[in-house]
């Protein structure tokens, strides 16, 4: 029996004894508050929460960014408890801070393969920390304590903590893995869905909680199993983005399969900023991929390119983007976004530049007009300033530049899509569950990976000039 396994088997006793304290301990302080709103239900839940907790400390622990991803992805977040701490924490990201846990405490679990210098996965880090030290300072002079320290603690826990983990190749890998099939199956649901015009699955568990339809808009939006279109629409394009870099790169035909149906599910949720975000991602993956030496298959640049130019016509003539194009709803969409420009400029020029606290952007924005800032960049340059903004985009701009150091061109793209997605609805500043995301697609950009044909795990590294890519990747 190997060392590692000795060694978790003699940890575990004493992983559960101190579960067992903070299980009492917790309980003790939170039971008389929900007894009275919940009623007898309260016991059940609470041994439910304290069994998944015990579970995510005895699974391998390379697997649980890829957990929480699927958490995210099966699980929408209306219908999980947002009050207290898990407005702070969500539940999602509960189990990224478990990952960093189990991987700082004990000897590293993961491939402990040596890598070469990454000046740019550095440089991720650096501003990484630049960013948080802002965010502290933005935070001593915020006008809401309660909503600002919400919003750093989200962000911290999910995005800037497995930065400070080291190699992380593993986790990548099974994060790539599974957005992939689920942006798969769940693309695939979402057309049958569309189809349908009614739920059938998630539609069905909203109506036995007694949720209310969020369907009022001209057409019928495919929400999957993320409550929402939007939600399911950012998911979809990074997935596309994904798995269109890794089948040019690597020629995968499941990738290629992922790509597909996750571009259908993506079209179903009839969502115009994040099919722009998913064709911009798609056409810096076609470009990259272009520029990038070693073996070409330009057959396939050839049929990505015919594809593309077929889906930009056939999306004009897709009856539910004409009607939600020419609807009322879309003009006062549009007008709606032009007000927030004129808003966030106004509530950031109010701040001085320099941000009215983490996570106050709604806040702020009030102050000037009632509209919702329908642009997380906007979000970002009230809530954080112009420094805050600059430090975001420079840390997701040396993560996409790492990735492609590494010919990881699948990762870079996804990134792009998820950034070019955000600018177009409130999610970063507003929603703090997506936050789990873009800690996943760090994870992804920064540790890219690659299979043999044996199924072995291995970086992926920067080749000579003069290499041919290496044949029998594993295809997911």
């Amino acid at each position: 029996m190997s060392d590692s396994i000795l060694r978790r088997l003699r940890s575990a006793p004493v992983i559960l004894v101190v579960l067992a304290a903070v299980f009492v301990v917790v309980a003790s302080l939170l039971l008389p508050r929900f007894v009275a709103g919940l009623g007898i239900m309260v016991i059940p839940l609470t041994l439910l929460a304290f069994a998944a907790v015990v579970t995510l400390f005895m699974l391998p622990v390379h697997i649980l960014p890829a957990v929480a991803l699927v958490t995210f992805a099966l699980i929408p977040a209306r219908i999980l408890p947002q009050d207290g701490p898990i407005g702070a924490l969500p539940l999602t990201t509960m189990i990224i801070v478990i990952w960093a846990l189990r991987r700082l405490i004990p000897a590293k679990t993961t491939l402990g393969r040596t890598t070469p210098p990454a000046p740019f996965r550095s440089a991720t880090r650096y501003f990484a920390l630049l960013f948080l030290i802002w965010t502290l300072f933005t935070l001593a002079r915020t006008t809401d304590l309660q909503a600002s320290l919400g919003w750093t603690i989200s962000f911290s826990a999910a995005v800037l903590l497995p930065l400070a983990i080291g190699t992380s190749t593993s986790e990548a890998y099974w994060i790539r893995r599974v957005w992939l099939l689920l942006g798969a199956w769940l693309g695939a649901y979402a057309v049958i869905e569309g189809v349908l015009g009614v739920n059938p699955i998630w539609g069905t568990v909203f109506r036995a909680l007694g949720l209310t339809d969020h369907q009022h808009w001209s057409v019928y939006r495919a929400d999957a199993s993320f409550g929402h279109p939007l939600f399911a629409a950012l998911f979809f394009a990074v997935a596309c983005a994904l798995a269109v870099g890794i089948w040019l790169q690597e020629n995968s035909k499941p990738a290629l399969a992922a790509a597909v149906f996750s571009g259908l599910g993506l079209v179903a949720t009839v969502s115009r900023g994040a099919l722009l975000a998913a064709a911009i991602a798609v056409g810096f993956a076609y470009a990259v991929s272009l520029v990038l030496r070693g073996e070409k298959r330009w057959g396939k640049f050839a049929v990505l390119a015919v594809l593309m130019v077929v889906g930009v016509v056939g999306l004009f003539q897709f009856d539910a983007f004409t009607a939600r194009n020419n609807s009322i709803e879309a003009e006062l969409s549009s007008q709606a976004r032009d007000l927030g420009v004129w808003v966030s400029l106004q509530a950031a020029n109010f701040t001085g530049w320099i941000g009215s606290g983490p996570g106050t952007s709604g806040i702020t924005g009030r102050l000037f007009n009632e509209v919702t800032i329908e642009n997380s960049m906007l979000q970002l340059l009230i809530s954080i300033g112009l420094p805050g903004l600059v430090l975001f985009l420079l840390m997701i701009g040396s993560a996409v530049a790492h990735a492609l150091s590494r010919r990881a061109v699948g990762a870079g793209a996804a990134l792009v899509a998820y950034t070019v997605c955000i600018a177009g609805f409130n999610a970063i500043d507003a929603l703090r569950p997506m936050h789990l995301l873009l800690g996943c697609l760090l994870i992804l950009t920064l540790n890219p990976m690659r299979a043999d044909a044996d199924g072995r795990l291995e970086p992926a590294v920067r080749r000579p000039a003069t290499a041919r890519p290496k044949r029998g990747y594993a295809r997911l």
